[in-house]
């Protein structure tokens, strides 16, 4: 009698853009007996060839990742349709309803994240699906996939930065302009998002989608492109933390030893997977930030959005309430009368809520 080979639960990596999401998913790829998806909601999936497969490869990037010449993409090789692109993947599967309710049904998005992690644990092996786009989506995927769920979270300036810094001829970066469409198609952030200039939202292509936003915003200032960003990482780390089995501190993890090996513990506890970020590096800084009001345009992002008192609450969102403050603290904005404006109304939140103490998000 042959035993059956034990069924593999999912893991799921959770992250914002440029928020080292493609280092954390090349340290699970490393391991042996392990499926590691890349971006698997990526909308180049609808049109993904065996030749855009050997094409995508970080030294051809420009996005400073590291693994050479290792491709991207090619866990996805073995499901591509015939006609092109992955079995299942929908284009809208990107950035349509990325705020995704727990309770919302979508029979085509099921079966193709379930095709996935099908696909991993019939050669035994533990499927990782890490991505950029289902911060807002994570409670749907929880409830219908299980798992064990980790969320990256880094210095929301500096992660910002990370965008801006890649621009070329001062138009906004792909990862800017998904922003934009983001918040200019959330619901309750319509105010926020006409205050900024955000065109009105029209559902269809996201191509045409992301070209809008690029023409109405290709010379907005960097307070617009820094709001937006801002908002759509508040709301995406409010739903998600709670929601974390492992919350990734990713400043840390490449600058204290002792974290990424608790870390690494934690992960095999949770989800028997270790992979080694003993190699980690933090980025340094970015030096050369674009002069900006950051403190007071983080308040009126609170503000409007309706978060205030969601921050100051002890549990998950602490970690995320330290990361807003001390990149502020930090922001390169000098007036004293700006210093004692945002941090007298920084001091009205209880000082008390630590990471710590932030439930089943702990580390």
């Amino acid at each position: 009698m042959t035993l059956a080979s034990p069924v593999l639960p999912p893991v799921f990596v959770h992250s914002g853009w440029r928020c080292s999401s493609t280092y954390v998913w090349s340290r699970f790829r490393a391991l042996a007996g392990v499926r590691a998806y890349y971006e698997p909601w990526h909308e180049q999936l609808a049109a993904l060839t065996p030749e855009r497969i050997a094409r995508e490869t970080p030294s051809a990037s420009g996005l400073r990742h590291p693994g050479e010449d290792a491709s991207y993409l090619a866990e996805f090789e073995e499901l591509l349709a015939p006609g092109g692109g992955v079995e299942g993947y929908q284009r809208r599967f990107a950035l349509d309803d990325y705020f995704l309710p727990a309770d919302a049904q979508d029979a085509a998005q099921t079966a193709y994240v379930a095709g996935l992690v099908a696909h991993a644990q019939a050669a035994g092996q533990t499927p990782v699906l890490a991505c950029c786009r289902t911060l807002g989506r994570i409670d749907w995927l929880r409830r219908r996939f299980g798992g064990f769920h980790v969320v990256l979270i880094r210095d929301p300036l500096q992660q910002w930065l990370s965008f801006h810094s890649l621009r070329k001829r001062a138009r906004p970066t792909y990862f800017e302009l998904c922003q934009y469409v983001l918040l200019s198609e959330t619901a309750g952030a319509e105010p926020l998002a006409r205050r900024l200039g955000l065109p009105a939202p029209k559902g269809g292509d996201l191509a045409r989608r992301i070209a809008a936003v690029r023409r109405r915003l290709k010379h907005a200032p960097a307070r617009v492109s820094f709001a937006a960003f801002l908002a759509v990482y508040l709301l995406s780390h409010l739903k998600a933390l709670p929601q974390a089995d492992l919350v990734i501190d990713v400043d840390r993890l490449g600058q204290d030893g002792d974290y990424a090996a608790r870390i690494t513990q934690a992960l095999r506890a949770g989800c028997g997977l270790a992979p080694d970020f003993s190699d980690c590096r933090t980025p340094a800084a970015h030096a050369d930030a674009p002069a900006a009001p950051y403190r007071r345009i983080s308040r009126q992002v609170i503000d409007a959005l309706g978060v205030r008192a969601a921050l100051a609450a002890p549990g998950p969102s602490a970690l995320l309430f330290a990361k807003l403050s001390k990149a502020m603290a930090d922001a390169p904005e000098p007036p004293a009368s700006m210093r004692r404006q945002l941090f007298g109304w920084l001091a009205e939140i209880p000082a008390a809520v630590s990471p710590r103490r932030a439930g089943r998000a702990r580390i």
